[in-house]
């Protein structure tokens, strides 16, 4: 019986899976999108941890 019941899940299981996969992501509009983000101060204040660990300059000791 568990036998049946393991192929049948992993059957679920492959069958909810996407066959496609996703577009390549094109770095210069990446980049251009996240220029823009970073500079907009309400965006900042909304994402503030991701701007942290993303736009923030790096101490320079």
């Amino acid at each position: 019986m568990r036998p049946g019941v393991l192929v049948s899940l992993m059957i679920a299981l492959a069958a909810c899976s996407s066959s496609t996969p996703a577009p390549p992501a094109d770095p210069t509009a990446s980049a251009a999108i996240l220029k823009k983000d970073c500079s907009d101060p309400k965006w900042q204040q909304e994402n503030l941890g991701l701007w942290y660990s993303v736009c923030r300059q790096s101490l320079r000791w």
